[in-house]
């Protein structure tokens, strides 16, 4: 900036200008600046790659991240669609179970009605016929037992007397009576 009273632009004037003022330098300060410079020229260089270095090492890091969070995520996907499965099958068995058990039971009932009707058309007395002439089976002897009528308990006979004592006569009859 020009240091005339004349302002070009519209900002205020600022009391330091932007840039440096170049001053006059000995040859000793030029020695140690330019030993600084070229020192810090090689710093820099070695910061620099080792920045790159650290950066490349964040966003390796930063990816290997988002890998395991994405393959955790399938992971759980998985698991959860494998216990779905799991559970539809139980689900399909147990109706399939629930199936087979109603045939069944269709079926032990038909059985019942042929045994019913099976045991409504036996004739007791061809049967009981058939015994006796063929297998030669006879009708058991009843034999008419008498017992006496009588209780053949022993009746014991205990008195209970009525409770109506106090303490004082219940510890007189005791010691009295033994």
């Amino acid at each position: 900036m020009s240091r005339s009273s004349y302002q070009y632009e519209t900002s205020p004037r600022k009391y330091e200008p932007d840039y440096d003022i170049p001053r006059k330098r000995t040859q000793q300060t030029r020695r140690k600046n330019s030993t600084k410079k070229t020192t810090a020229k090689k710093q820099t260089i070695k910061t620099n790659y080792q920045i790159k270095k650290e950066k490349k090492k964040i966003e390796m890091l930063n990816h290997v991240k988002q890998i395991l969070i994405v393959i955790g995520i399938f992971i759980m996907l998985l698991i959860v669609s494998f216990r779905e499965i799991s559970i539809m099958e139980m689900f399909n068995n147990k109706k399939k179970m629930e199936n087979e058990l109603a045939l069944i039971q269709k079926e032990n009932g038909q059985v019942e009605k042929d045994i019913k009707a099976q045991e409504s058309k036996l004739d007791w007395n061809m049967i009981k016929q058939k015994a006796t002439e063929e297998l030669g089976m006879q009708e058991a002897n009843k034999i008419a037992i008498e017992l006496d009528k009588s209780d053949n308990v022993e009746k014991e006979v205990t008195l209970i007397k009525a409770d109506n004592t106090s303490f004082l006569e219940k510890l007189i009859e005791k010691f009295i009576i033994k």
